[in-house]
């Protein structure tokens, strides 16, 4: 039996050198000593131990597992190995810990990709047999499901986007030799287009008009949260938490301002805005036309009495409470059906809209930025939906500009050369909300700003 113990006392005592330095016979073993630079401390670290039942060649092994020992930092330790289901989780709790993951909707977008799409294909696997040719497997898997319409190479990217951060983190927290995820890149998505000429995700600007009278005939309830969303191009999550009134309202009424400083998501307030976590955008500070500060003040003034006029929410569930992500998309159905618009819209389409509506109307991309709160001139022209009435007149412009048509004006065309042309239910709530402010009183604010 192999038997270890530290030695307190003069070590030499009782024992035989041999021509080992450091190594000395013992009448059961040998006692082994060592001196290496710790790399912890920089300084030179001795260790001495006496071991029986055990050879010559066998002590002068031991001893240079004991110099490894010094020069690894101590005691070398076998990690034992985690499973990727094991490891993900612990990841997530500690994301949530340090608050990395800050809002309610990355909460759930990161446990429900673990849940549903990487724990099934990697959870019982060791972190450390993962291999890149398992990942590209996967990514091959996931391509032939795109190629079948079940998903797009966007969606895939999200998914493959939490593995690789949490292979990269285990790397790190377990110091794996090996790092699985170098050199996988993402999906190709250069000839994905999530909008298309059928489906642009967006009204046009002569579609607007018709959109909006019907939103204030069929479901004036929600008529000032989409006049709000087209005039300013917030998100849904960014018009839920605005407070009219307050310690602290979002509504200056008296200043026509605006502020966007809050996001909302399953019932859980972020006090900042979407690109608050670059450090770019955390607030801003939107003056509003008149005419829209009237369709606002008509909302507010009808809203029903209890729960909703005591609530300090512009746009309140029946509750009182924050209206549910969903609370628009049954309304925006039944409107663009009752104005002949074909096109599927989410609530997104506020947002697109916005831009393009900004673009015909000449105002600046500066102020367009401003106003929606883009970042960047990319992401604005992300969520831009060119018409193409809007790109008739501009080639209009261009060949009057060129002189095409100078010699024909005699024969038909246009006195200045131009071609012509020009840009020309229920609310689903977490309370059951069908919140309709009364029908009287907010026609005429309808159909003003429509």
């Amino acid at each position: 039996m192999l038997l270890e113990r530290n030695i307190a006392m003069s070590w030499t005592d009782g024992c035989t050198p041999t021509r080992y330095p450091g190594i000395y016979k013992t009448p059961t073993g040998y006692r082994i000593r060592v001196r290496a630079i710790n790399p912890k401390t920089g300084t030179l670290k001795e260790s001495n131990r006496e071991f029986e039942d055990i050879t010559q060649e066998q002590a002068v092994v031991k001893q240079a597992e004991m110099r490894d020992e010094i020069r690894g930092g101590g005691p070398g330790v076998e990690r034992p190995r985690q499973r990727y289901a094991d490891y993900a989780t612990s990841l997530y709790e500690r994301k949530i810990a340090l608050g990395s993951l800050k809002s309610a909707k990355s909460r759930e977008r990161w446990a429900d990709t673990q849940d549903l799409h990487l724990v099934p294909a990697f959870g019982d696997w060791f972190v450390d047999a993962i291999t890149k040719k398992d990942i590209e497997e996967w990514k091959a898997a996931q391509g032939r499901r795109i190629k079948r319409g079940d998903y797009s190479p966007n969606t895939v990217n999200g998914w493959l986007a939490i593995l690789l951060t949490t292979l990269r983190s285990a790397v790190e927290d377990l110091e794996l030799e090996r790092d699985p995820t170098r050199n996988v890149e993402l999906l190709d998505t250069s000839d994905w287009r999530t909008y298309t000429e059928e489906e642009p995700g967006a009204l046009t600007v002569n579609e607007v008009p018709r959109f909006m009278e019907k939103a204030r005939e069929l479901y004036p309830q929600h008529f000032a949260m989409l006049a709000l969303g087209l005039t300013t191009g917030r998100r849904p999550s960014e018009l839920r938490p605005i407070r009219r009134k307050g310690p602290t309202p979002d509504v200056l009424w008296d200043e026509g301002v605006l502020l966007v400083r809050r996001s909302e998501t399953k019932g859980q307030v972020v006090e900042r805005l979407k690109q608050g976590k670059r450090g770019r955008i955390r607030w801003l500070r939107v003056p509003l036309p008149e005419d829209l500060m009237e369709i606002l003040r008509w909302h507010a003034e009808h809203l029903p009495e209890g729960p909703m006029r005591e609530s300090d929410l512009l746009f309140p569930s029946e509750t009182g409470g924050y209206r549910a992500g969903s609370c628009l998309d049954k309304p925006i159905r039944g409107i663009a059906k009752a104005a002949g618009v074909t096109k599927h819209l989410s609530a997104k389409f506020m947002r697109r809209t916005f831009q393009d509506l900004g673009r015909v109307a000449q105002v600046h991309d500066l102020v367009v930025r401003a106003i929606s709160g883009h970042a960047t001139a990319d992401m604005q022209q992300h969520y831009s939906t060119v018409d193409g009435a809007e790109v008739r007149a501009g080639l209009a412009k261009v060949i009057s500009l060129a002189g095409f048509t100078k010699d024909r004006q005699t024969e038909g065309s246009n006195a200045d050369g131009s071609l012509g042309g020009g840009p020309g239910g229920e609310s689903g709530d977490r309370g059951g909300d069908r919140g309709n402010p009364s029908e009287g009183g907010g026609a005429e604010v309808g159909k003003k700003t429509a």
